[in-house]
């Protein structure tokens, strides 16, 4: 099995259970689909009580390829198998995928992704030698492929700082983000493999794209596996029935691992309403497996019932990345809003209402009522325990409209903040309020400058606050 797709990876694990361990393998494609393989495979080769003996992780984008080649002839702590992983590796890389960088940097920013949209962006300069200022003045030097030309003067034509290609620039140069150092490292590791290492020890690579003309792909897919965990994204017929069968395989992993089953008609469901993303989709996924709790198989009508198109409204995305702390969704549907002229003060009572139901889901697991919630709580006990006194006790964090999971999920993002971090907020969105109305600053400028506080890391959330208490005091 030289060269298989992530569907088949069951059988190649069945096969290293067996015995029959390959000295190299290469997972490539979609991120999330080879980190979720690799994590299988890593089980299937080692047991996980030996992996912190036996197993060695590297970063690809930075570790010297000598020291890949002195680990692998390096034997075992413990007499038995050991891995070393080479992650998001470069050594596939070539000219001949510059293009396919282009187009993951657009898809990544299209699914509002402005960190992974950066990261392909850079790579393909790494490879061209251009530096950020070449891109923001659309000096394509390094470029001399017609098809790449041509793909980055249509992408990037618009000047008025709206065009995609525009933006991710903008991004790459507010957050101080560098083009790494492109080395071409595949012929050292091509030889290693070739000269041969101890049979103990396993090389397993993984990267985002490879070119498969490469001498390096060509001696794994001879000496060891290729597994393909590329998705389709395409509309055609037959991309969307590759893209369907990877959602499937990974859709059945999930569930086994969790000792669920999905009904006729579940998958069908899910895939209507989130669509190909695989992220998107296993997300959804994780959401349905913890709404049915301890049931063991899962209906189309629970599929209804908890999941949302990816694309929801803006201001829920909005409110639901604060929820989670997560600070570049947070900042990118902020823009989305202002661009689609929703009001500034809308914005901020949005951010404010999040903000109040996060305390008051804080301040209830804090009383006797709520003593007991744990973290790892089920939709399930959630319900069956404390959702009777919440809304006895605390019926303002439920109204008519808003299902009990959702609730349920702000038990959850609240453990994301502490309560001396939330009621800052409240004052900070107070500050905020009055600068919007009387100052007469960039409302974009003033909502980021919120944003960025309440929703960084802790640490310097930590430094405001105690700034803030100073200032009062």
């Amino acid at each position: 099995m030289p060269e298989t797709p992530y569907s088949a990876l069951p059988d190649l694990l069945a096969e290293v259970k067996g015995g029959d361990i390959r000295p190299v393998y290469l997972l490539h494609g979609d991120e999330f689909i080879y980190k979720s393989a690799f994590k299988s495979l890593l089980n299937a080769i080692i047991p996980p009580e030996h992996q912190d003996l036996n197993y060695e992780t590297l970063d690809g984008a930075s570790e010297n390829v000598y020291g890949v080649v002195q680990r692998l002839n390096t034997f075992p702590m413990i007499p038995s198998a050991k891995v070393i992983a080479l992650h998001e590796t470069r050594v596939f890389y070539s000219s001949v995928v510059m293009n396919d960088f282009l187009r993951r940097s657009q898809e990544a920013f299209e699914a509002e992704n402005l960190r992974e949209a950066a990261h392909h962006f850079l790579h393909m300069l790494s490879m061209t030698g251009m530096s950020i200022h070449d891109a923001q003045e659309r000096n394509w030097k390094g470029v001399s492929d017609d098809e790449l030309r041509e793909y980055l003067e249509v992408t990037g034509e618009e000047k008025d700082g709206e065009g995609w290609l525009d933006q991710v620039i903008s991004y790459c140069i507010q957050e101080k983000l560098k083009v790494p150092v492109f080395q071409d490292d595949a012929e050292v590791l091509n030889h290693a493999i070739l000269t041969g290492y101890p049979e103990t020890n396993h090389l397993v690579l993984t990267a985002d794209v490879v070119d498969k003309r490469r001498k390096l792909y060509k001696t794994i897919k001879k000496l060891g596996v290729v597994v393909d965990c590329s998705v389709p994204k395409g509309d055609r017929k037959a991309e969307k029935q590759k893209q369907q069968e990877a959602l499937r395989g990974h859709m059945k992993k999930v569930l086994g691992e969790a000792g669920k089953s999905m009904a006729p008609g579940g998958f069908e469901a899910l895939y209507e309403k989130v669509g190909g993303n695989i992220r998107s989709f296993s997300s959804e996924l994780d959401k349905v497996v913890t709404f049915v709790g301890e049931q063991g198989e899962i209906s189309a009508s629970d599929v209804e019932t908890i999941s949302e198109r990816t694309r929801q409204d803006p201001i829920y995305e909005m409110s639901n990345a604060v929820a989670e702390r997560d600070i570049f969704k947070a900042l990118f549907f902020l823009n989305s809003l202002l661009q689609n002229n929703v009001h500034p003060l809308q914005v901020l009572a949005v951010v404010a209402n999040q903000i109040r139901k996060l305390i008051l889901a804080k301040d209830f697991v804090r009383s006797k009522s709520g003593s007991g919630w744990q973290q790892d709580f089920s939709f399930a006990r959630f319900q069956k325990t404390l959702l009777p006194k919440l809304e006895e006790h605390e019926s303002a964090l439920l109204t008519s409209n808003v299902h009990p999971y959702a609730v349920y999920m702000t038990f959850r993002q609240s453990s994301n903040y502490t309560m001396r971090e939330l009621t800052m907020a409240l004052e900070l969105l107070l500050d905020t309020d009055i600068r919007l109305k009387t100052y007469g600053q960039e409302a974009k400028f003033v909502l980021e400058n919120a944003i960025l506080r309440i929703c960084g890391d802790k640490d310097t959330f930590s430094s405001h606050i105690d700034q803030s208490s100073a200032i009062r005091e």
